[in-house]
């Protein structure tokens, strides 16, 4: 994972032989979008993995500030870790689309472990990622502006394949401002502040509520933030 191109959004994944393993073993539950489904207490007897959709997983201070650590797309799992500290988890999750989730209990998960090498590296690549994430956030948050945050936010999101002005890479995942004011700690009036300093800048532009990024901006701060850290 890149310091300088780390998404909060994972990538999908797919596996035909774990999904019916998984199908199997688990039950499936079906949630529509924007439907919170655990808060922070929650018990850790269950491992939750995503067969279709989208969630995305944030903390809340007292003052209801919210700060995504991440969101899913399929074939990851989620509170794997509570379940194995036996802790409840300290995080809201919520879909983001309409969302299939395969429940695992306790006795199942701990007979796939047993039993199951595809069960093991999903689980054990996924935590490894999300502690790649941890570093990445912390090392953006203790050294990096809010403004410095936003763009890198962007680049990360940059669809180079879609163009649809010349000059112009649409984003991948279309985030409003409050939505990016979660994933990068701050709030929505500063990032309000901040996108149009950028529009000034000529580092991107709204046309009809989409955000563009404009290509050559794109390509220097590729070619300024360097090759990839190594892991």
């Amino acid at each position: 994972m890149s310091f300088e191109s780390a998404s909060l959004l994972f990538p999908t994944i797919y596996d035909e032989h774990l999904e019916k393993l998984l199908q199997q073993s688990s039950t499936e539950i079906i949630y529509p979008a924007k439907h919170t489904f655990s808060v922070p207490g929650d018990g850790s007897q269950f491992v939750y993995y995503i067969k279709e959709g989208r969630t995305k997983h944030y903390m809340m201070n007292d003052e209801g500030t919210e700060k995504i650590l991440y969101s899913l797309n399929p074939g990851w799992f989620f509170m794997e870790v509570a379940w194995f500290l036996n802790y409840p988890t300290g995080l809201y999750s919520q879909t983001e689309t309409d969302t299939v989730l395969y429940r695992l209990d306790s006795q199942s998960c701990h007979q796939l472990l047993d039993k199951s090498e595809a069960f093991r590296e999903r689980l054990i690549t996924g935590c490894c990622h999300k502690i790649l994430l941890l570093r990445y956030e912390v090392e953006n948050l203790t050294f990096n502006s809010s403004k410095s945050r936003i763009k890198r936010l962007l680049i990360s999101s940059v669809d180079t394949k879609s163009i649809s002005d010349p000059g112009w890479y649409d984003l991948k995942v279309k985030y409003t401002h409050y939505e990016m004011g979660m994933i990068i700690g701050s709030v929505r009036v500063t990032v309000s502040k901040l996108m149009n300093e950028l529009c000034d800048e000529g580092f991107l532009r709204v046309i009809n509520r989409r955000v563009q990024v404009n290509a050559q901006k794109y390509r220097e701060y590729i070619s300024l933030a360097g090759p990839q850290r190594n892991i």
